[in-house]
């Protein structure tokens, strides 16, 4: 994986993007040319405006694709799904280009010459995603991986290799430990498990990936050789969250959290970026949702009984309350019990308004006030209920540990795990939000603000 501020990104992935990049660069000067040539001229200028508005066509077509799932697995793997998102692409950056320059009228590219470079960009860019699915892209990425272990943890860790070719991991092997049950159909068995290192190297292994093994059975002088010989050493924890991007809840101790190079918060400028992002991102959101929100507002008042908005306690920075508001989308005094409940799947307290509301996550869009009066930011883990953390705090290892940084409208684990609401979704959308809290970054922040519009476009498991 390549870390970039902090943050793991898919090799694969990557070089994708840098691949699509310089195709609609390419693609750019070949709609230019092609377009000149029509009609009988020399070349476009190469005047500093002509450069910038160039470059600005992939700085804008590579985002697009990225906030509308382009490079989302499910797009990598199968051509019919990433056609549907690149033509969303297409369309979003166009309509983006067209309001730059109508903005910007001294860029020298002319609606023709855009035309051209948006049919172009397409037909490149899915030849590249092609090629890679075609002819296995990734192979000269991808690491190669033996697994010590042979458990139902190493069978899984294999199954997800050979599954997800953006991983960039080839399993070259699997060594059954000594004594072990094995689940892996071609696991080799060691005379000497001490010999690790021979084995390793006749296989050019560049990655050692400790699966399901007890440290005290590891063969440790063997995996220091391998260690100083270049071999990578990389235990389960690591390899989760590194790879899949999460952290894996029954593996971590204190110690871990206490000792890992991560967990800093943030520094202060990062801090003072973060909040300018917050409040430029949630002014120019409410611009240009006001329509939206306005015609929200009218069917909630006309459909159903009570007010517009909602206003529900939940617990922010440091665990202490606040008034989170939302456009009410279940019916008033939806929790007759008394106490709060979790929202169940066709839930009957949903009006029929207020389940487009919540497909749609339109009925979240009023928590910008909350953003910009300072109780929430655009991205972090999102704030749960007292009553419910209360409980999720004695159950959950580290749950407080979520509290430490600004709850927040979307997050890493809105956009990686679907609607959580349950005692279960909780433990593993923590697991995204310690990642998050681990690996934060400004950079992190704007991949989940571009990625968001993906979850709003195809919603999962929404409730």
């Amino acid at each position: 994986m390549v870390r970039i501020f902090r943050h793991y990104v898919s090799p694969v992935k990557l070089a994708l993007a840098l691949t699509d990049t310089f195709g609609v660069l390419g693609a750019v000067f070949l709609a230019e040319w092609a377009r000149y040539t029509a009609l009988g001229l020399d070349a476009g200028s190469v005047a500093w405006p002509a450069i910038v508005a160039k470059i600005m066509v992939p700085f804008v077509m590579i985002p697009a694709l990225l906030s509308v799932g382009g490079y989302h697995s499910d797009a990598i793997r199968d051509n019919r799904v990433f056609i549907v998102r690149l033509f969303l692409a297409l369309l979003l950056t166009s309509i983006s280009l067209a309001a730059f320059l109508y903005l910007l009228p001294m860029l020298p590219l002319w609606r023709s010459i855009l035309v051209l470079t948006m049919l172009f960009s397409g037909i490149v860019i899915l030849g590249i995603h092609w090629a890679f699915l075609s002819f296995g892209g990734s192979d000269f990425l991808s690491h190669r991986v033996l697994i010590l272990g042979a458990g139902e943890k190493s069978l899984e860790l294999k199954k997800f290799a050979e599954t997800t070719p953006e991983a960039g991991l080839n399993i070259i092997g699997t060594v059954q430990m000594p004594g072990q049950k094995s689940f892996v159909e071609d696991a080799v068995e060691l005379d000497d498990i001490n010999h690790l290192d021979s084995f390793a190297h006749s296989k050019h292994a560049e990655l050692i990936l400790i699966a399901d093994t007890a440290s005290e059975d590891l063969p440790l002088e063997a995996l220091i050789a391998c260690k100083l010989t270049g071999i990578e050493i990389k235990d389960r924890l690591s390899f989760l969250e590194q790879v899949r991007g999460y952290v894996d809840l029954s593996s971590v101790q204190a110690e871990w959290i206490i000792f890992s190079d991560g967990f800093r918060g943030g520094t202060a400028l990062e801090l003072a970026t973060k909040r300018t992002l917050d409040v430029a991102i949630s002014l120019l959101t409410l611009i240009l949702t006001s329509p939206i929100l306005l015609l929200a507002a009218v069917a909630v008042r006309l459909t159903s009984r009570g007010p517009i908005f909602y206003r529900q306690e939940r617990t922010g920075l440091h665990g202490k309350p606040f008034g989170l508001l939302k456009f009410r989308s279940m019916v008033v005094n939806a929790e007759k019990e008394g106490h709060p409940e979790w929202a169940k799947k066709s839930d009957p307290r949903i009006t029929l308004v207020g389940g487009f509301l919540r497909r749609s996550r339109i009925d979240e869009l009023p928590q910008i006030v909350n953003v910009l009066k300072g109780n929430m930011s655009f991205v972090g883990p999102r704030p749960e209920r007292p009553y419910f953390v209360t409980q999720l705090e004695k159950d959950i290892p580290f749950y407080r540990e979520r509290h430490c940084l600004k709850p927040g409208i979307t997050g890493w684990a809105q956009i990686r795990y679907p609607y959580g609401a349950s005692f279960e979704d909780s433990r593993r959308k923590l697991e995204y939000d310690l990642y998050y809290i681990k690996n934060y970054s400004v950079f992190l922040d704007i991949l989940i603000i571009l990625q968001t519009l993906r979850v709003v476009l195809f919603p999962v498991g929404v409730r």
